[in-house]
């Protein structure tokens, strides 16, 4: 038997997760995509909210988990920082993900990998 993973490892893909209102998506995004450029990264989707919290917990946060699930490439998942990525987002979800090796989280204005 075979590691479906393990054959279709792209490191070089990743996806983006950003919220905020307008202004603070847009600039994110920049910054995100300029982090991504810095390090190879291709960017295959984003995901973003812009319309609130309670919004974003149901419905961003869906898509992307959405997303994982039928995704079985390794991405790398990128925030814009851990402070706001620990204040908004449920780990939990994301652990299964992290613990498969099927993700690693980025954080581009800190630099930092987590799960790699």
């Amino acid at each position: 038997m075979t590691n479906t993973i393990n054959e279709t490892i792209n490191p070089k893909e990743s996806v983006l997760f950003i919220y905020g209102n307008l202004n603070e998506v847009a600039r994110q995004f920049a910054d995100m995509l300029q982090y991504c450029k810095r390090n190879n990264l291709h960017v295959v989707d984003v995901f973003f909210e812009t319309s609130g919290i309670k919004s974003y917990e149901n419905d961003c946060m869906n898509k992307l988990l959405d997303y994982l699930k039928h995704n079985k490439t390794k991405q790398a998942v990128v925030f814009y920082s851990r402070k706001t990525y620990l204040k908004y987002v449920d780990i939990s979800k994301l652990l299964p993900f992290m613990q498969s090796g099927q993700i690693e989280l980025r954080f581009a204005k800190d630099n930092v990998i987590l799960g790699h």
